[in-house]
């Protein structure tokens, strides 16, 4: 770490994010700690490298992968229905309280 890199903690760096940004733009990094201990750097883009890549994932997760999977349930409306309507019939489920 160099002497031009400024340590900010965590919670700090959360509040005061633009500012922190606002940096970045200027050629400041910030070394975020937390607890004393260096966990990330931040720091700017270099000049002509345009946004950075991010690495593809190597299989969909997440919210991703179950909107791949609506996408091919073509009975879905029904089979919702179906599930509403058998719900209302049961007798056993205790009701819910809203007051």
């Amino acid at each position: 770490m160099t002497a031009a890199m400024k340590r900010m903690q965590v919670a700090q760096f959360k509040r005061d994010l633009s500012q922190v940004l606002d940096a970045a733009e200027r050629g400041e990094q910030v070394v975020v700690v937390r607890r004393g201990k260096p966990v990330a750097l931040l720091s700017p883009v270099a000049k002509g490298e345009g946004r950075a890549r991010l690495p593809a994932p190597r299989r969909p997760g997440g919210l991703l992968a179950l909107a791949g999977l609506l996408a091919d349930w073509t009975s879905m409306e029904e089979d919702i229905a179906e599930v509403i309507a058998a719900r209302q019939h049961v007798r056993d489920r205790p009701t819910t309280d809203l007051g």
